[in-house]
């Protein structure tokens, strides 16, 4: 892991199940969506990931932008494949109880 960005690697390990999930669920509970399928909860989980992208702006014009950028990209691309292949437990086990308590 990257000591330069350690902080950052933890928190996007972790996006799906403090962010993406708990956003698609309210969005969902929004929407009156009770049952959306698999595949459209994760893809709602991966669509609130990517919003990290927008934080990034903060850090334009820093020295070392371009290689953080990079570093995130790569590292959140990773993690976002991972929800919509459904290889992250935590996204599957709250679709799972998403669906079954709606």
């Amino acid at each position: 892991m990257n000591d330069r960005y350690f902080e950052l690697e933890l928190m996007i390990e972790n996006l799906a199940r403090n962010f993406g999930v708990p956003n698609a669920n309210c969005y969902f509970r929004l929407s009156r969506a009770r049952r959306p399928s698999r595949n459209e909860y994760r893809r709602k989980v991966a669509e609130f990931m990517l919003e990290y992208l927008r934080v990034l702006d903060a850090f334009k014009g820093l020295d070392g932008y371009d290689d953080l950028k990079r570093f995130v990209d790569e590292r959140l691309r990773h993690e976002v494949e991972r929800v919509l292949d459904g290889r992250n437990r935590d996204v599957e086990k709250r679709y799972d109880y998403y669906v079954m308590n709606e």
